[in-house]
């Protein structure tokens, strides 16, 4: 009889394989040629192995999509309740910057613009629950500076290691926080 802890040991070790496979595969295609069976048979499992941890391929992403934006969480979550948008920016820069090979891809290679979307969307979402700066104005008026905020950030960030990081990252920080700062300055409430 198989133990349990046996069982969970060999349930990490194929989502380990499953996921350090995806990784390399990103780096080296696009999203769209990524398929079940070619990361199936670089990792060399089953194609019904896969299936045992991940209904599809979209699946998977959205799992390292969730694996990548928890621990960016974990760092905005360090701030207080009343923190500024330069943090958030800086922490954006510092966090994104330091991640795996992958990640970079994923945020600037035009294939994966859906999934880059759907994490930034969710981070959004996450920092204004933690405190939004904009309640004073409409719900559209607040999409408005989001996507503006969003948007900024990322393009800044896409720039960045498009140019090989020519800056330094402080220097990429405090230029886009004062770019972002001078944007929005006049819609931030007053405490």
């Amino acid at each position: 009889m198989i133990s349990k802890q046996h069982i969970d040991l060999r349930v990490q070790k194929t989502r380990k394989a499953i996921k350090n496979t995806f990784k390399e595969m990103i780096c080296q295609m696009d999203a769209n040629k990524i398929t079940v069976k070619e990361l199936t048979d670089r990792a060399k499992i089953h194609r019904k192995t896969f299936y045992l941890h991940y209904t599809c391929i979209e699946a998977l992403f959205e799992d390292m999509l969730q694996e990548i934006v928890n621990g960016y969480f974990e760092e905005v979550n360090k701030l207080d309740s009343n923190f500024d948008m330069s943090k958030i920016n800086e922490i954006f820069f510092k966090y994104y910057s330091k991640q795996e090979k992958y990640v970079e891809k994923l945020i600037c290679a035009p294939s994966y613009r859906d999934f880059c979307d759907k994490l930034f969307s969710v981070a959004l979402k996450h920092n204004l629950d933690k405190f939004n700066p904009y309640i004073n104005l409409s719900e559209v008026q607040q999409d408005l500076i989001n996507t503006f905020l969003v948007s900024s950030s990322t393009e800044i960030y896409r720039w960045w290691v498009a140019t090989k990081k020519q800056l330094t990252l402080d220097e990429v920080i405090s230029l886009s926080n004062n770019l972002l700062n001078s944007g929005v300055s006049q819609y931030i409430r007053s405490s």
